[in-house]
């Protein structure tokens, strides 16, 4: 089975918040289909380390009931944003997720939670803010806890779309020169996956992981396809280079 192709020349232009407050904006083309918002980042200083993920408002809801089954659950109300802490019965694991009305970012513990000074301690040192754009999550003093590792994702049934700022994602880049885009460069590498999903994307686009570099911002794109339980996109070689060439992005003012 095919997916039906989309006219990869039709663009939409989405303005995002990345996790950091910085404004992102991107040009989608139609084949990489429509996008739900997620992120990640990390903050590191000589008394924080830790990872926060980012999801559209309501996803931790399937913590106590799914993930972390009969997790007790505890709420605090702030100006913005509740903070939820869920901690597993036998307290081998705990997340707090900061939630707004739009956006979430949650931190797991990987054991039981801290204690309600803890959690302060926690609390104080960052700061929340949600906004239909995205929710951003910021050191409160920017001199002791440094925020490297800052991604904000695009989730479609057609694809997956990584961003990172271009300073950052720099030395992850090919040393070798890619493909000439009208904003940038355009290289390929193969994807890691299990032999059995290897074998049902090969010789498809399906079987490459595309890596598109703007003057300030690195993208990584996933089309969806068997590996996925999708169809094989109805996009040729050169409708993949067409609709990667209109995929515009921009990090920072």
């Amino acid at each position: 089975m095919t997916a039906p192709v989309t006219d990869p020349a039709e663009v939409t232009e989405i303005s995002r918040v990345a996790p950091t407050g910085d404004p992102v904006r991107l040009g989608l083309p139609a084949a990489l289909g429509r996008q739900d918002w997620y992120g990640s980042t990390r903050f590191a200083g000589r008394q924080m380390s830790r990872q926060f993920s980012f999801a559209p408002a309501g996803q931790h809801r399937v913590i106590p009931t799914t993930i972390m089954p009969g997790a007790r659950t505890s709420t605090r109300s702030f100006r913005g944003f509740d903070a939820v802490l869920h901690e597993a019965p036998d307290r081998s694991d705990a997340a707090l997720v900061l939630a707004g009305p739009y956006n979430e970012a949650t931190t797991w513990f990987g054991g039981p939670a801290p204690d309600v000074s803890g959690i302060n301690a926690l609390l104080s040192t960052l700061q929340f803010v949600d906004s239909e754009r995205g929710a951003t999550l910021s050191p409160a003093a920017r001199d002791l806890v440094q925020q490297p590792d800052v991604t904000v994702i695009g989730r479609s049934a057609e694809s997956v779309i990584m961003l990172r700022r271009g300073t950052e994602a720099l030395p992850s880049l090919p040393d070798h020169a890619g493909m000439l885009l009208p904003g940038g460069e355009l290289w390929k590498a193969k994807r890691r996956l299990e032999p059995g999903q290897e074998a049902s994307v090969a010789g498809t686009p399906h079987q490459w992981r595309y890596v598109v570099a703007t003057p300030t911002a690195v993208l990584n794109v996933v089309l969806l396809g068997p590996e996925s339980g999708r169809p094989v996109t109805g996009l040729s070689d050169d409708g993949v280079v067409g609709a990667l060439s209109a995929l515009g992005a921009s990090w920072g003012s």
